[in-house]
């Protein structure tokens, strides 16, 4: 029993991240993270800290697609090592900065209108060889985004990511891999609305695997991540976090495999060079995860996938940010018919968002995604995205504190690929946001075309 991607559409930001194609491991059978706070135009105080980046290789450069709408796969073949594509997008968006429907949009914006079109033009190149028991995976990215309307938002994204599947012997092995991700911040909590506030993600890890006998392994790895903003965003501010991990998986001999996982990590706030006593933000962090996961192909044409941990992060100068707590996922995966499927998931997330009215965010998240093969060339998918978001955590008294989110997302996708080297794609997405706080909902609707060329 081997593990597959499962490919979806991710539409919950469809606005400000590249609308791409992604790949989420389900484990199908083989075949088949307000208040008195600083400027947002501003940035903080203090150069980088004394935490260095680990060396893992930055495996990528440039070149290539992120679309606003769905793509569909590569045409040209998976036993091709190059591939390049070159893609086409408009979105409109009737709500672009998520603004409440209480929001006068030319106090707010600047202008009579909360509506855009955004023109999304792209470049992609994909390399995949074999070589020996080495397997190289490089996609790179140029995407240019253009607004109609707030011009100022105007961007280059440079995105990469990078994969090395390395083997020195059939018992031993792993992966390194490197990514890159630029998108627009996201309006739903960045209320910056005049300044264009890039955020960049980046990811660096290594993985090894040890295979004791038949059945067990021992697994280690390394892992670094950043995230950066091109302007400042106190709530999630620049950090890099460096962990270290250890543990155990046992594979069973129906193609289920059960691990604990111990995850140790060191993160630092690099653009704060000593921690803020106004507005309560400190510059270092340490945390510490612990989880297990099973995977059980439960049948033929369905398996799941359950993940449950324990994360907890403290600071070094202020404890009144530290955050812990219980998160993990339960996945499913579905083949219906040998044309429809489905993916759905039900799980807790625990991450970092500091102001003075919280220091932490706990997301229960229910996702069903359904897929519907309609013909060779047609396919229907579907995406329903529902969210709480509790914000924890408090600094002071504040009318803003206690603040409870309800979100709701759905999206509807028809990918038709009239001939081999071209997929043409629309979509209609509706994103929804309730609060117990006044100022917080909205509602916006997307509608997105895109054409893609493979060659």
């Amino acid at each position: 029993m081997e593990t597959e991607d499962i490919d979806y559409i991710d539409y919950t930001d469809a606005l400000h991240r590249p609308m791409m194609r992604r790949s989420i491991p389900v484990h199908a059978p083989a075949g088949a993270n307000r208040g008195p706070e600083v400027h947002s135009s501003q940035r903080l105080p203090g150069e980088a800290g004394s935490m260095r980046p680990i060396g893992l290789a930055r495996l990528g450069l440039a070149a290539v697609l992120s679309l606003l709408v769905v793509v569909a796969p590569a045409t040209a073949g998976t036993d091709d090592t190059f591939n390049l594509s070159a893609g086409v997008a408009v979105q409109h968006d009737d709500n672009l900065f998520r603004l409440s429907s209480s929001a006068n949009a030319r106090t707010a914006l600047g202008k009579p209108t909360k509506a855009d079109d955004i023109t999304v033009t792209s470049v992609a190149l994909k390399l995949n060889k074999q070589v020996s028991l080495q397997h190289v995976e490089l996609e790179a990215s140029l995407s240019d985004h253009r607004y109609s309307t707030f011009d100022y938002l105007n961007y280059l994204a440079r995105n990469y990511a990078a994969t090395w599947r390395w083997q020195v012997t059939p018992y031993l092995h792993g992966k390194l891999s490197s990514d890159r991700t630029e998108s627009l911040n996201s309006f739903i909590d960045y209320t910056g609305y005049r300044t264009r506030n890039l955020r960049t993600d980046e990811n660096q890890r290594f993985d090894s695997v040890f295979e004791v006998g038949s059945a067990w392994r021992i697994l280690a790895g390394v892992v670094q991540t950043t995230r950066t903003n091109s302007a400042l965003f106190s709530q999630e501010g620049d950090n890099r976090l460096i962990s270290a991990e250890g543990g155990l998986r046992y594979d069973f001999r129906s193609g289920a495999s059960l691990s604990a996982l111990a995850r140790n990590g060191r993160g630092e706030y690099f653009n704060r060079g000593e921690p803020l006593t106004v507005p309560v933000l400190d510059n270092r962090f340490d945390q510490n995860e612990s989880e297990i996961r099973l995977h059980w192909p439960l049948t033929g044409k369905a398996t799941l996938d359950l993940r449950a941990a324990r994360i907890e992060r403290t600071h070094a100068h202020f404890s009144e940010r530290d955050f812990a707590g219980p998160v993990g996922a339960v996945s499913l995966y579905l083949k219906i018919t040998d044309k429809t499927s489905l993916t759905a998931s039900l799980g807790r997330e625990l991450s970092s968002y500091q102001s003075l009215a919280s220091s932490a965010i706990s997301t229960d998240r229910l996702v069903i995604s359904p897929s519907w093969q309609i013909g060779m060339k047609t396919a229907l998918r579907a995406r329903y995205d529902y969210a709480r978001r509790d914000f924890q955590g408090a600094i002071t008294a504040s009318p803003l504190n206690d603040r409870f989110d309800t979100q709701h997302s759905a999206m509807l996708a028809l990918e038709w690929q009239p001939v081999h080297d071209l997929a043409l794609n629309a979509s209609l997405q509706n994103d929804r946001r309730t609060s117990n706080l006044p100022g917080y909902d909205y509602d916006s609707k997307m509608a997105a075309i895109s054409a893609q060329f493979t060659f």
